[in-house]
């Protein structure tokens, strides 16, 4: 019997032995105390643990919560990182044809050909808009663009007083030099001259909404 000291018996009746489901065998009663202290020393940090949590079940739920905010929080502001590297492209690129200038919300069309005031209009409209009708800002951007072609805009003599090709009258601090009927940008200023002479014109409309 001592060979068998601290053995666990079997299930059979004929070692002499009769157990219970999960017990040792009372003769060897040192078997339990071993297999605890084996469990013990194999798995302290386990037993820990699972010790410490049962017993502040409060404690463990709070935790659990507060690593799923941080969790989320990173991920906000990981989504937030990638949307602030997205490219913008600038308005006046997005909303003008190809071979128009954008400025405040207006495309512009400088004509490579010439045509007398009434054609160069009838052209403007072929291209969904008007010969140019000019806010003093537009003017001084389109008398850098230029160079040193004369271009006819939409600007027009009725009786004695200019008005635009939208009938509004012109109320601008850029004078008008001539007295003739049709109005085109010259070099700083604006100049009159006979309606049926064929220069390059400038054509403007709104731009486009994405």
């Amino acid at each position: 019997m001592d060979r068998e000291q601290g053995a666990v018996c079997s299930w059979q009746r004929d070692e002499g032995c009769e157990l219970q489901e999960s017990e040792f065998c009372s003769t060897h009663g040192g078997v339990n105390e071993s297999l605890e202290n084996r469990s013990a020393t194999q798995n302290p940090l386990r037993r820990f643990l699972g010790e410490w949590f049962s017993s502040r079940p409060v404690l463990t739920a709070v935790l659990i919560l507060l690593l799923l905010v941080l969790v989320l929080a990173l991920g906000v502001a990981l989504a937030v990182q990638s949307a602030a590297q997205v490219p913008v492209t600038p308005e006046i690129l997005q909303c003008c044809p190809p071979g128009w200038v954008g400025s405040n919300g207006v495309c512009y069309y400088l004509s490579r050909d010439s045509r007398s005031w009434d054609q160069a209009q009838e052209r403007c409209s072929e291209l969904g808009a008007s010969l140019a009708i000019l806010q003093d800002e537009a003017m001084d951007l389109l008398f850098c663009l230029r160079g040193n072609v004369d271009y006819w805009i939409g600007l027009r003599r009725r009786g004695e007083r200019l008005h635009w090709g939208d009938g509004s009258s012109y109320s601008s601090r850029v004078p008008v030099f001539g007295n003739s009927e049709c109005v085109f940008l010259a070099e700083n200023r604006l100049r009159s001259e006979n309606c049926s002479n064929e220069q390059p014109y400038v054509c403007s409309k709104a731009q486009a909404a994405l």
